[in-house]
């Protein structure tokens, strides 16, 4: 009977064994199936944070290159500001995948915003946008002018943004916005915005460092624009400054100056540089408006001047078509030379046949009375200095004597007439008709022999 119930005691404990043991072994699976869960999800979650920053570190990547092709972009290096900017929006769209980039200017008083361009990537289209006023969004350009940049995940839960949600926002389901600000000299000069649409977007460090990277390129591309625009009104200056020094100097006497100018770095006045050259023959010719002196007392300062300019205008004329140079105008004495700053053999034949048709151009004015004008002209041919003098007013002259007695031909002469000396007939005869006048006294040089130049044989 003991061993009975013996028996029976040690039954009932095997099965409470048993069942502890049972139970004891369905806790231990189901903590190695919440184990294997963690594994799982830790791995699942480190998967997940591997691809995450596989594809930040491809975005950077990414964007290192975008920003390095734009570095090298020559619309913004070299100033043409209007595709660098399309250039920038275009990028920047599709390197932060985002539907719509657009580049704002301010006014002066920063109280307006104008959309110098927007890019919509669906459409692959350049436009632009309405203006924004500081008026109409005050918080808004507020927070402009504070940050250098603005991230907004939810344009609804900004408060700096709600004046714009209902106007801008929400008619072009814009729900996230980065904006980044670029200066110039320290000067705030406009906003380069980032807008993404349907979806909310999370705007990474990565990506706002990315914006802001674009409009320090944009503040480069309009620093490059200002230099363009200051080189460009240096080289219009420049050309007027040439035009004026060939319209007082030789065009080979012109391009000496500015060399000498470009080796020395200094100006003519305070360079001590001398620009002078020694011509062993020239001609010279000197003419003279008959009696204008009489003339000029009886009419007004503004008809003189057009008087003048009209008639002294067809000689220059004639300057360049012969090929000569013009000296200068004293009054109403106009002086010609041929033969230099360029030394030439037919120097002699070019001033006479100036000096024939300055006597034939003469007669297409007339004087109030309706008298023609006329002429004295005196030629002489020798040596001579030219030379450049003066520092403000400088202007290419000729020294010696031959100046003077080309001048004294003039002023010996007879109006209507063209007094040459015996060097210039030795030079013309052959060519010309001339008529030997009788021995004349000339001041300083007593008695020559000179002749009248009728026209060619």
């Amino acid at each position: 009977m003991l061993m009975l119930i013996i028996v029976i005691v040690m039954g009932r404990s095997s099965v409470a064994t048993l069942q502890r043991l049972k139970k004891s072994n369905q806790e231990l699976e189901s903590l190695v199936q919440e184990r294997s869960y963690e594994l799982d999800a830790s791995k699942a979650s480190l998967q997940r944070s591997n691809f995450l920053l596989s594809r930040r570190e491809q975005q950077l990547r990414k964007q290192q290159n975008v920003l390095f092709d734009l570095t090298k972009d020559k619309a913004i290096n070299q100033g043409d500001f209007i595709i660098a900017v399309q250039n920038i929006t275009r990028t920047g769209s599709y390197a932060l995948n985002v539907e719509r980039v657009s580049i704002w200017l301010f006014n002066k008083s920063k109280t307006v915003l104008h959309c110098l361009d927007l890019y919509q990537k669906s459409l692959h289209l350049h436009t632009e946008s309405e203006a924004l006023t500081s008026q109409e969004y005050p918080s808004f350009f507020a927070a402009l002018l504070e940050n250098r940049s603005i991230a907004i995940e939810d344009v609804q839960e900004e408060d700096i943004l709600q004046e714009l949600v209902t106007p801008y926002c929400k008619p072009l389901n814009i729900v996230s916005i980065l904006l980044s600000r670029f200066e110039v000299g320290g000067e705030i000069m406009g906003v380069l915005a980032f807008e993404h649409t349907e979806i909310e977007h999370l705007w990474l460090e990565e990506e706002i460092s990315f914006a802001n990277s674009l409009a320090d390129l944009l503040a480069l591309g309009m620093e490059a624009q200002e230099r363009r625009r200051a080189e460009e009104s240096l080289r219009v200056e420049q050309k007027k400054s040439e035009r004026l020094l060939l319209n007082v100097l030789p065009q080979e006497i012109a391009e000496r100056l500015k060399s000498v100018q470009l080796k020395t770095k200094v100006h003519l006045k305070t360079s001590g540089t001398i620009i002078a050259d020694s011509f062993e023959e020239v001609t010279v010719l000197f003419a003279d408006i008959v009696d204008f002196t009489e003339y000029a007392a009886s009419i007004s300062a503004s008809e003189l001047v057009n008087v003048l300019n009209e008639i002294f205008s067809e000689f220059d004329h004639l300057v360049e078509q012969y090929d000569l140079e013009k000296i200068k105008t004293i009054g109403d004495s106009y002086m010609v030379v041929g033969g230099l700053p360029v030394p030439s053999k037919d120097h002699a034949e070019a001033i006479a046949e100036m000096a024939l048709q300055m006597q034939t151009v003469i007669h297409k004015f007339k004087r109030a009375d309706g008298s023609d004008f006329s002429l004295r002209i005196g030629i002489h041919t020798g040596h001579a200095i030219a030379g450049v003098i003066g520092t403000k007013k400088f202007i290419y002259d000729l020294w010696g004597d031959t100046v003077n007695v080309a001048s004294r031909m003039e002023s010996y002469g007879i109006a209507g007439c063209i007094q040459v000396t015996e060097a210039t007939y030795q030079l013309l005869k052959n060519k010309y008709q001339l008529e030997q006048r009788s021995a004349i006294n000339i001041k300083g040089k007593g008695e020559m022999i000179t002749y009248l130049l009728k026209g060619r044989i």
